[in-house]
C-alpha cells in the first residue's frame, strides 16, 4: 500500500513537473527551430537563385541566337540585292569583294578591298553596288585593292541624263558629292535627275545609275550650268560590293 501510495505520488508530480517544464522545452527549442527554418529557407533562397541565374543564361543565350539568325538574315538580304545587279550585265562578269577600310579626306576617297591581284583585280576596274557606280579599281597588290569613290576629286565619269539623254562629264566634289560638267545654259536639267553611265568611255557599263541631280545653277556670264549631283551608290556605309569585268568573247 505504501508502495502504491508513493507510485501514485510520484506520477503526479512528473505529470506537474512535464507541464510546468513543457513552455520551458519549447523556449528552449526556438534556437534550434530557427536555426532549421533558417536552413531550410536558405536552402530554398539557394536553389530560386540558381533558377533564376539559370533562367537568365538561357534567355541571353537565345537572344544571341536570334541577334545572330537575324543579322545573318540580313546579311542574306543585301547580298540578294547586290547579286540582283547582275540582270543589268550580261556581258559581265561580276566578283563580291567585302570592304575592309574607309578613307575621307578632302584630297581623296577610296574604299580598301579584300580581293588583289591574285583574284585577278585589275586597275580601272569598276566597282558597283546594289545603287549605282562605286567607282573604280585605282591600286592593286597582291591581296588588297583600292577603290577610288565617284566623289573624289580625281574621278571622272561620262554620263548621260536619263530624262533627255544628254551627255557630260561627271567629276567627284568630294564630301560625298560631284558636279557634272558641260551642260550648256540651254541644257534641261532639273533637280532629281537622274544621271547613268553612257558606256562612251568603254570602261564603266552603260545604262548603270550613278547620280541625282541636286543643284542646279546658272551664273550670270557663264557659259555653263553648274549641277551638283549625289552619288546614288552607298559611298560609306556599304560592306560589300561587285567588282566587274567584262567577258572575252
Amino acid at each position: 500500500m505504501v508502495a502504491d501510495y508513493y507510485g501514485q505520488y510520484s506520477g503526479q508530480i512528473k505529470n506537474l513537473l512535464t507541464t510546468v517544464l513543457e513552455p520551458v522545452e519549447r523556449v528552449a527549442n526556438v534556437p534550434f527551430d530557427l536555426h532549421n527554418w533558417y536552413l531550410s529557407a536558405s536552402t530554398e533562397q539557394t536553389e530560386i537563385h540558381n533558377e533564376l541565374l539559370q533562367l537568365r543564361s538561357e534567355n541571353l543565350l537565345l537572344r544571341n541566337r536570334l541577334t545572330q539568325f537575324e543579322t545573318t538574315q540580313h546579311e542574306l538580304e543585301r547580298l540578294q540585292r547586290l547579286l540582283g545587279t547582275t540582270g543589268r550585265m550580261g556581258q559581265y562578269d561580276l566578283q563580291i569583294a567585302s570592304v575592309t577600310q574607309f578613307s575621307i579626306t578632302p584630297l581623296t576617297e577610296y574604299k580598301t578591298l579584300n580581293r588583289g591581284a591574285i583574284n585577278g583585280v585589275r586597275l580601272q576596274q569598276p566597282v558597283v553596288d546594289a545603287n549605282g557606280i562605286v567607282g573604280q579599281i585605282s591600286h592593286v597588290t597582291p591581296f588588297k585593292s583600292r577603290v577610288l569613290l565617284v566623289s573624289d576629286p580625281n574621278h571622272q565619269l561620262s554620263v548621260r541624263n536619263l530624262r533627255t539623254g544628254k551627255r557630260g562629264i561627271l567629276t567627284g566634289m568630294g564630301q560625298g558629292m560631284t558636279q557634272l560638267h558641260f551642260m550648256s545654259t540651254t541644257s534641261s536639267v532639273r533637280v532629281d535627275d537622274i544621271l547613268v553611265s553612257s558606256g562612251l568611255d568603254e570602261l564603266f557599263p552603260a545604262g548603270y545609275p550613278v547620280a541625282q541631280v541636286t543643284r542646279v545653277q546658272h551664273y550670270p556670264g557663264d557659259s555653263y550650268l553648274t549641277i551638283e549631283a549625289k552619288p546614288l551608290a552607298n559611298l560609306y556605309h556599304s560592306y560589300e560590293v561587285l567588282i566587274i569585268e567584262r567577258q572575252t568573247p
